[in-house]
């Protein structure tokens, strides 16, 4: 290392973190809103098409109710690229916590059917765009190092909010979650507002002191003289999209390391959702009905969504420490193991009942198995992946498409299970899941790049040689300076 380089280094760890974790948790707090509207469905659906509701609610209404919020979550999704780029990652994501809150006080407010129909479908897009926006907003304020904890806090926001309105429902009223979902929403509505935009989005619009001094916030320093490389290769990169003249769907296409980039990110979301998380997660208590544990299966699911909350807080730990492809490829072989040992118990079950009857504590744990490994690594490094393959330019495109791809397999997965059941019997579906798991996992080690401990124009510079070009002489003229 250079004696101008050292005294860089020097200069930046009298820098902090402080200030990055607290935006990040702050804007992370979406998260919790957004798990708490999710969750809202499955204690709500039962007592609106009970004799209790304050009007009436058939089945088919309420299956209604739960698919308007996934096509809003969709819609949102594509939403979300005509904003973030024009209004900013900030207020794209105060509009998006705008029309949770519109969402729940149609709930409130609710007269019939119709305004559940309009008040989920309008949250739903207020979901959809919020996961696009956050996952960039977290790769922009963060460093290197701390890239991956933040992004990760993301998921464990969302578990957290599925935990508290699943609490809360279980202990108090229909009238009284939704009161307390209106209070937290307008609580991270105001923390939104106190949130700093990125200085990515600053030097996009040119506004380079803008920029500076809220990169300098960020980084916790007094002085930009440490920020001057960072700047540089920032606006160097920037530009360097935009000399490409495109932007969004057209240009993720056109560019040969962005369609690389979409392959690796298309194969990370199948090898992420085909191993069956959506149907496990859906369809976890009447897995675990089935396997006639004494255990009731209430119960088993309270333990199996605990334990994936303590994962996703280990894998805070672990994100910046371990190389991701690594996590990636450990994280697959476990779950293909964990799901080889649940459809081995329904196949005991189904041809030697009796020797199934000894091993009924085996789905549960192969559960448990499946939700650790996955949160440690197939659940959260594509979210990671996210905000680093794709450059300034195309990344909100990227994002949505991500979640595009991630809602089809999803749904295909979760519709298709008992379909598949039917056909092949479960333990085969939870073999084929374990199938994907093993040759997903694999594949993405083989195709994804490394990205631990490198800056997002470091990223862009692995996979555009013409960035890769531009970065080096700016290295070099500051060397030089």
């Amino acid at each position: 290392m250079s004696g101008h380089e050292k005294q860089i280094k020097m200069t930046q760890n009298k820098g902090s973190h402080m200030v990055q974790f607290l935006a990040g948790i702050g804007a992370c707090n979406l998260m919790v809103a957004c798990g708490s509207y999710q969750a809202w469905s499955s204690p709500s659906i039962p007592h609106l098409t009970s004799k209790e509701s304050p009007f009436p609610v058939t089945g088919e209404q309420g299956t209604w109710i739960v698919s308007l919020f996934l096509i809003g979550d969709f819609l949102g999704s594509l939403f979300n690229p005509l904003l973030i780029d024009r209004i900013g990652r900030k207020y794209t994501l105060l509009i998006s916590a705008l029309l949770l809150l519109i969402g729940w006080l149609m709930i409130v407010l609710a007269e019939n059917y119709i305004w559940l129909f309009l008040a989920r479908f309008i949250g739903g897009v207020g979901q959809g765009s919020i996961f696009n926006s956050l996952v960039i907003y977290l790769a922009e304020i963060s460093e290197k190092h701390i890239r991956g904890t933040l992004i990760n806090i993301m998921r464990v926001g969302k578990y957290v909010g599925i935990f508290i309105s699943s609490s809360i429902a279980a202990y108090l009223s229909y009238s009284i979650l939704n009161l307390f979902s209106i209070g937290l929403t307008v609580i991270v509505v105001i923390i939104v507002l106190l949130l700093p935009e990125t200085p990515y989005y600053y030097l996009m619009k040119g506004d380079d002191e803008k920029a500076v001094k809220y990169l300098m916030f960020l980084r916790g320093l007094s002085s930009s003289e440490s920020l001057h490389l960072e700047i540089k290769n920032m606006k160097m990169t920037i530009v360097e999209d935009q000399k490409n003249n495109g932007s969004g769907f057209r240009e993720l296409f056109v560019k040969s390391y962005n369609r690389k980039g979409l392959m690796i990110l298309t194969c990370l979301k199948v090898t992420q959702l085909l191993t069956g998380y959506g149907a496990i997660i859906y369809y976890a208590q009447e897995i675990l009905s089935l396997s006639g544990s004494s255990i009731e299966a209430g119960v088993g699911v309270m333990i199996v969504t605990g334990i994936q909350l303590l994962a996703s807080l280990a894998a805070i730990f672990v994100i910046d420490r371990i190389d991701r492809r690594k996590l990636l490829l450990s994280s697959g072989i476990v779950d293909a193991v964990s799901l080889t040992a649940v459809g081995l118990f329904f196949f005991m079950q189904t041809y030697n009942e009796e020797y199934a009857s000894h091993i009924t504590w085996l789905p549960l744990f192969g559960l448990i198995l499946y939700q650790v490994a996955f949160a440690l690594g197939i659940g959260i490094i594509p979210y990671v992946l996210l905000g680093e393959l794709f450059s300034i330019n195309v990344k909100g495109a990227a994002v949505a498409s991500a979640l595009v791809i991630g809602s089809v397999f999803n749904f295909a997965t979760s519709a298709g299970f008992k379909i598949l059941n039917n056909a092949i019997g479960i333990y085969a579906t939870f073999w084929l899941f374990a199938i994907i798991a093993v040759v997903g996992s694999i594949l993405t080690f083989c195709i994804t790049p490394e990205t631990r401990g490198m800056t997002l124009e470091e990223i862009q510079a692995m996979q555009n040689p013409r960035i890769k070009v531009k970065l080096d002489g700016v290295s070099k003229v500051n060397l030089l300076a």
